[in-house]
């Protein structure tokens, strides 16, 4: 009776122990993580080696790490200059990564595939400092300002002018992607300093320009004088210049 009820209570407590190990060695599934292109990130192991006789770090279908826990020996890692495995919780730390790095690792203890931990990696190229240019912004047109930057994974373009967000109103057109910003039928009031931040998961930047507007009738005033010289050119007779070219011509009547 005695050794009865003494294998009942042993029953659920190595159960227990069964299930809080595999739980720890299993880890969260599915986790995902980002990185910057060019950075290290640390890939996390266990949170204990208890029953842990063999760790190994596959990425697609290359072992990285091969560790046997109770040899002495260290562990065998395919890149030590990129790659830094911990032997106190089976860790892996990679350093210069590369957007190529992108993909799923996976942690496999003792080689059973019920007890694998996946991680699905993405690294991405950081946005680099974006440029911001603008056409002529002339009273009643249209203004079109353009950011860019070299990096084609670009999360998010916000736009601010004078240090606040974008009015919402039909004045003001994004682009599809919100890189170029449109503005209808320019007004004195669209004056000011415009700024575009550029964002992705790992960084952003943000720049600058101050937009001057300018009255659409001194363009056309300023074309006048040229078109007077060559008019005045055309109607002269033929010699009237002596023997002047007439480049020096068309210049002196300009000045």
């Amino acid at each position: 009776m005695r050794a009865l009820r003494g294998a009942g209570l042993r029953a659920p407590l190595s159960v227990a122990w069964l299930i809080s190990w595999c739980s720890v060695i299993a880890g969260p599934p599915g986790e995902k993580m980002t990185a910057a292109a060019g950075s290290c990130i640390m890939l996390p192991g266990l949170d204990q080696l208890q029953g842990v006789s063999l760790m190994q770090w596959k990425f697609s279908e290359q072992y990285l790490v091969i560790y046997h826990v109770n040899n002495s020996s260290f562990p065998d890692v395919v890149d030590q200059d990129r790659f830094l495995f911990q032997k106190s919780n089976g860790s892996l730390q990679i350093c210069r990564l590369k957007v190529n790095d992108s993909g799923i690792y996976t942690l496999i203890i003792n080689m059973k595939k019920q007890n694998e931990r996946s991680i699905q990696l993405e690294v991405v190229e950081p946005v680099s400092q974006p440029e911001l240019w603008s056409n002529l912004s002339l009273i009643g047109l249209s203004t079109e300002l353009v950011c860019s930057t070299s990096v084609e994974k670009v999360a998010k373009y916000q736009w601010k002018k004078d240090g606040k967000p974008l009015p919402i109103e039909s004045h003001y057109q994004l682009s599809q992607n919100n890189s170029v910003l449109l503005i209808l039928n320019t007004t004195w009031s669209d004056k000011g300093s415009y700024s575009c931040n550029v964002s992705n998961e790992v960084n952003w930047h943000e720049v600058s320009l101050e937009l001057p507007v300018q009255q659409y009738r001194k363009r056309i005033w300023m074309l006048l004088p040229v078109g007077i010289c060559m008019i005045a050119y055309v109607v002269t007779e033929e010699g009237s210049f002596g023997e002047k070219s007439l480049q020096q011509n068309f210049l002196e009547c300009l000045v």
